[in-house]
């Protein structure tokens, strides 16, 4: 499946984020951080829309962040069945 070519869809755009009183919530706002483009050309406040010629995929990314969290969730349950096993010789 072919990724539409938008802003919100490149690796170098960074997403605006609102803290709600929970959880944290997408703008739909954000802004480019391709270290390639000069910081005067670079788009502020983009938009899914005019998107510029150093767009990259963000599948990789998406990707890698799942597996992170994947590798996270493996640690935090082998550190909580630690933690279950000295409470449970704490009794």
């Amino acid at each position: 499946m072919e990724q539409k070519k938008n802003c919100g869809n490149c690796k170098h755009y960074l997403a605006h984020y609102v803290k709600t009183n929970t959880s944290f919530m997408p703008m739909y706002t954000g802004h480019c951080i391709n270290e390639e483009i000069p910081w005067k050309v670079r788009k502020i406040n983009v938009t899914d829309v005019n998107c510029c010629e150093k767009w990259e995929s963000n599948e990789e990314l998406k990707k890698e962040r799942k597996e992170n969290i994947k590798n996270i969730i493996k640690n935090m349950r082998s550190k909580l069945i630690q933690i279950e096993k000295i409470l449970a010789d704490d009794l």
